[in-house]
């Protein structure tokens, strides 16, 4: 029997045949958007529950975790930690005939993006109703993947923060996976802030290559870009979604969560009482992502600084580039001071670095 099999009753997804008969459908809480949004932070939270298990960037795994042999959150080497090591023995004892660089292999004809990902997704568009046999080995070692993590962990709820759409788009066509998508959205003028930074290679903080700073005009087309393919992702994918604006989530974290514990069918209330006691939320071992992972810890600091430190005419190019989608996700083009900001929030948030 081949392992893929297309499942007459939902004919645009592919059903992963049972690797293991102890297996059950493991949920995915895939956080998706723009780099810079926040996604490292959420991931973290989101993973403080019991029954989930941070992964950070899984995209990178393979790449940056087990090829480059980069550095995760617990301080060491993708290939040295104990908890990425039996994940990787765990996946290969799945699928025997897989291998990390054929995998990468793999991910660069079906996932990585070009062209800013419209070429990925008229691929898509095509194995949705015409699988080939190297996509389905994809998806089968995708799928894999994830089993592999929950029998390692003990946990049965994946949070993969990856972030590209191509991914939550590949990840809807496995029905052997419970997802659920949470589409964060953060100002574009703070991503073009932050993409404006440059940072040194520096491998025991977290940062693998140097970072070199973006023109604010070409973050703010690569944000509306992420955006409008994520919004597309949540409306054809069927899978339950969820939008999520990051200064919301840091003004105002319990209601978010409240709001993402309906979305994941989770009780966040441990989580809630300790952000709202200012509690650090201890980091297990995310690959890949913020370099704030490297901490061993993070806690929930808004981050106000872009309306003080971005010029403003780098703030009207972002503007002219994405107002469209920022006016639709309800950002305003006046803004506020830091200063107003901790006014307005409420005395238990808290406050603004």
């Amino acid at each position: 029997m081949s392992p893929l099999t297309t499942d007459s009753q939902a004919p645009n997804t592919i059903r992963v045949s049972h690797l293991n008969h102890a297996d059950r459908p493991v949920r995915v809480l895939y956080v998706m958007g723009a780099g810079r949004s926040g996604s490292t932070l959420l991931d973290s939270i989101l993973a403080n529950h019991p029954d989930a298990v941070g992964g950070g960037e899984l995209v990178n795994l393979h790449s940056a975790g087990w090829s480059s042999n980069e550095v995760c959150a617990c301080g060491k080497l993708g290939t040295e930690c104990d908890f990425w090591t039996r994940v990787r023995s765990a996946w290969q004892r799945r699928i025997p005939d897989a291998t990390v660089a054929s995998y990468i292999a793999l991910q660069k004809h079906f996932e990585f993006p070009h062209w800013f990902g419209l070429i990925q997704f008229a691929r898509l568009a095509r194995q949705r109703f015409f699988p080939s046999g190297a996509f389905q080995t994809y998806l089968r070692q995708t799928a894999a993947l994830y089993q592999a993590i929950v029998e390692v962990s003990g946990r049965s709820i994946v949070v993969d923060s990856s972030k590209t759409p191509i991914r939550a788009a590949v990840l809807s066509r496995i029905q052997g996976l419970d997802l659920r998508l949470i589409h964060l959205v953060r100002d574009a003028r703070a991503v073009a802030w932050s993409r404006r930074k440059s940072l040194a290679t520096d491998q025991a903080a977290g940062v693998q290559t140097t970072i070199k700073p973006r023109p604010s005009w070409y973050s703010a087309g690569y944000w509306a870009l992420i955006n409008l393919l994520s919004m597309l992702v949540c409306l054809l994918s069927g899978s339950r979604s969820l939008r999520l604006r990051y200064e919301d989530f840091v003004t105002e974290p319990k209601r978010e969560l409240e709001r993402l514990g309906t979305l994941c069918d989770l009780d966040f209330t441990a989580t809630i009482t300790a952000l709202l006691h200012g509690d650090p939320i201890r980091v297990e071992h995310p690959i890949a992502g913020n370099r704030m992972r490297m901490g061993g810890s993070v806690r929930l600091k808004p981050d106000w600084e872009w309306r003080d430190r971005l010029p403003t005419r780098e703030q009207v190019i972002c503007w002219l580039c994405a107002g469209w989608m920022l006016w639709l996700f309800g950002y305003s083009r006046n803004r506020r001071t830091a200063a107003e900001d901790v006014a307005m929030q409420p005395a238990n948030a808290t406050r603004p670095i």
